[in-house]
Parts: C-alpha cells; sequence; structure tokens
C-alpha cells in the first residue's frame, strides 16, 4: 500500500505532540470542558446580577432626586416645554368657543361631592381631594362649583409636589372659566410656581397676560409690586 507523503507527515507529527504532552494544549478532556462552561455559566449569572443592580441604583436615584425636588436644567426645561404645549392647546380650545358656561345654581350632587372633597382637604389628604374635585369638574363642567373644584384640585396637587399638574390645572381654569373670581390668582399662583422653579420666563408670560386680561384684580396689584415693569416685559 503506498502512503502519500502529505499524510504520512501529519501522522508522524500528531504522534510526536500526543506523546510530548504538547496536543493537551489544544486538547480539553470532557471534565475540563465541562467545568469551564460551568465557570463562563456563574460569569453570567454575576454579570446579570450587576446589571440589574446598576438599573436598580439608577431608579433609585431619579427617585430621590425627583422627591428631593431636584431642579436640574433638564427638569426645568421639560416643565416649561409641557406647559407651553398645554398653553397652546387651551387656547385654540378656547378659540373653538369652549369656554365654560356655569350655572347660576350649584346642585345638590355637586355641593356633596365639593363638601366632601373639601374636608378632605383641610384635613390633608390632598390625593383624595384632588380626585373628588376632579370627579366635580368632570360630571358638573357647569356648576357654580366648578371653577372652585378646580382651583382647590390645583392646590391639592401642589401640596403633593406635583407642580406640573397643578399649572395644568391652574391654566385650564383661566381658560374654562376666564369669568370666575378664580381665574386671576390661578394665573398668578401658576406663574409663582414657575419662578420656584427657576422658568422665569414663563412665569413672566403668565404675569403679563395677568396684568392684561385682569388689571384691577388684587393678584395684578401684587405682580406690578412684586415684578417691577422692566422684568416682565412691560412698557
Amino acid at each position: 500500500m503506498i502512503v502519500r507523503p502529505r499524510i504520512l507527515l501529519l501522522a508522524t507529527v500528531s504522534s510526536v505532540l500526543l506523546f510530548s504532552g504538547c496536543l493537551g494544549f489544544w486538547v480539553r478532556t470532557p471534565g475540563e470542558i465541562e467545568e469551564i462552561q460551568t465557570d463562563q455559566d456563574a460569569m453570567a449569572v454575576e454579570l446579570a446580577q450587576l446589571s440589574e443592580a446598576v438599573a436598580e441604583n439608577e431608579s433609585l436615584l431619579r427617585g430621590l432626586q425627583a422627591q428631593s425636588g431636584s431642579r436640574t436644567a433638564d427638569l426645568v426645561e421639560r416643565l416649561a416645554t409641557l406647559a407651553d404645549e398645554l398653553d397652546l392647546a387651551l387656547a385654540r380650545m378656547g378659540s373653538a368657543g369652549t369656554i365654560v358656561q356655569q350655572d347660576t345654581m350649584v346642585g345638590p350632587g355637586a355641593q356633596l361631592v365639593f363638601d366632601e372633597s373639601y374636608r378632605q382637604f383641610q384635613q390633608g389628604s390632598f390625593g383624595i381631594a384632588a380626585d373628588g374635585f376632579g370627579e366635580l369638574v368632570e360630571t358638573y363642567p357647569a356648576s357654580a362649583l366648578a371653577d372652585d373644584a378646580m382651583y382647590y384640585m390645583a392646590i391639592s396637587w401642589e401640596e403633593m409636589g406635583q407642580s406640573l399638574r397643578a399649572i395644568e390645572d391652574l391654566v385650564a381654569l383661566h381658560y374654562l372659566y376666564p369669568g370666575s373670581e378664580w381665574a386671576p390668582g390661578a394665573l398668578f399662583r401658576a406663574a409663582d410656581i414657575y419662578g420656584a422653579h427657576s422658568a422665569e420666563g414663563d412665569r413672566d408670560r403668565l404675569i403679563e397676560l395677568l396684568l392684561e386680561l385682569y388689571p384691577g384684580s388684587d393678584e395684578a396689584a401684587l405682580a406690578r409690586e412684586m415684578y417691577p415693569a422692566e422684568q416682565v416685559g412691560q412698557e
């Protein structure tokens, strides 16, 4: 039988490596392979746990920042942007004739909801109060108490640290019930919240609106005292 030189050479090299122990450098026994796989699986589990821990820490940090009232530039920018979008939407609603005409009568149902919500408000249960006031506005939008409920709902949000929702309801009150006795105070309160969050531009915009629409109100007089003309863009 004729053996090709190349095959003979490969067989010779393999024999030398096997007997010299060099082939063991590349060849692993089944036990060694299983051990390596076990180590890799353990490392994968540890990496997954580490990733989860990092994610939890990031979530915890965001929660702590929110609870501590973090006023970073990014949060202020988002607050202003969302509120601007709300203003635009409500302005369009107002131009479309969606101003609510309130009844002179309160109505027993609205009175009952308002009284219970206001009781919760006085007791400091602002979440329950906000829900109750919101129910009144949604169920009885034309009630004589609807604007009152909307104002106290906004204050409830503010008391719970939810500034954006407070601004939304305060500005909405102005657009939906422009003739309400609460409208000037709602604009002033919304402007004050903006100022507390270092959003002076949005604060000044609402102050200008207050001075333009309700120049004879007590809130307008207070605004002139607190914010001189040159600070709010007045001539």
